[in-house]
């Protein structure tokens, strides 16, 4: 297919051309669609598969992770305000490969049009963020003039924002801490009072994990649990949705709105997940991989306030039913 050109005589591409553009840019490329509430992705390039360790495969037609927790973040939510109004801004956004490692990047967001001029995607780009960027909306186009005393409060608000956030996360497995998720649960269980709707909360043990442990020590150890929590999290998807750490190979998260029945396939799905990872176990008795064990609790509207006789209750049936290595279901 021979290349056209247009009006001022410069030589337009053909599609497979352009394609291969994208696909060698060294920085990563998402492209979302703008026609539908959840943004899902339909097309990344090489770079960001190197990037987050996804392929495209495992990515299209669900929405970009970091958008679902917009209500939990001022930056996203500032981000998903200026892509609700259909502009172009930049992003310092934080997100978690599939290997559950945390990575910073600076996003630039950028309108797609149709030939019509009608809204059809958005282009996000991926580049290392630098010590500069700052996790606020951005216009495009807006002057770098920036007066010393703007400056000085913007690295000051950074400062605490990353303190905030280091309050809030584990720092060995990345996941959020159990006090953290406590304070979110109680703010969700008051809100299912009022609204009438469905908690259920979900607990994994990580099968054999203390052997799992002696054998290869506490980074690895740590690792396997940010590894799985991704996994969960991934599924999860939604504004709001934590998982915590408990305490060692014990996970627990949350799902708002939703009667445990209901939550079931979730919970098989993370099993799943979990169990692709493929972590050797080798000393195992049950399993030479690592394998979760999944227990649902259910609580209706308004049967509880306070999280703490919730979480007790889901620690005490998982640790004492004998349930199979998949989910149970209580």
């Amino acid at each position: 297919m021979e290349t056209g050109r247009d009006a001022n005589g410069i030589r337009s591409l053909n599609r497979h051309t352009l394609e291969q553009i994208v696909a060698a840019c060294p920085a990563g490329v998402l492209v979302v669609e703008a026609g539908r509430p959840d943004l899902p992705i339909v097309y990344s390039n090489t770079a960001y598969e190197r990037l987050t360790g996804y392929a495209l495969a495992e990515l299209a037609g669900k929405p970009w992770a970091p958008l679902a927790r917009a209500g939990e973040d001022e930056t996203l939510g500032a981000l998903k305000a200026a892509i609700g109004r259909g502009d172009a801004c930049r992003a310092s956004v934080a997100d978690v490969r599939k290997d559950g490692a945390s990575f910073t990047s600076q996003v630039t967001v950028t309108p797609l049009q149709g030939p019509r001029g009608d809204l059809r995607y958005f282009l996000l780009s991926f580049e290392p963020a630098t010590p500069s960027s700052q996790p606020v909306e951005e216009p495009i186009g807006a002057t770098d003039a920036i007066g010393e005393i703007s400056l000085l409060q913007r690295e000051l608000g950074s400062a605490r924002q990353k303190i905030a956030t280091l309050d809030r996360v584990d720092q060995g497995t990345g996941l959020a801490r159990f006090s953290y998720f406590q304070e979110m649960l109680r703010r969700d269980l008051a809100m299912a009072r009022r609204d009438r709707r469905f908690v259920t909360l979900l607990v994994f043990e990580i099968v054999e994990f203390g052997v799992y442990r002696q054998t290869f020590g506490d980074k690895a150890a740590d690792s396997c649990q940010r590894m799985i929590g991704a996994q969960i999290m991934r599924a999860m998807r939604r504004a709001g949705d934590l998982c915590a750490r408990y305490d060692d190979g014990t996970l627990v998260a949350a799902v708002i709105g939703q009667h445990a029945s209901e939550v079931q396939p979730l919970a098989d799905r993370i099993a799943d997940s979990v169990a692709q990872l493929r972590l050797h176990n080798p000393r195992g008795k049950a399993s030479r991989y690592i394998e979760t064990r999944v227990m649902l609790i259910g609580c209706p509207p308004g049967a509880h306030d306070d999280p703490e006789p919730l979480i007790a209750r889901a620690l005490t049936e998982s640790r004492g039913a004998e349930v199979p290595v998949r989910a149970a279901l209580s």
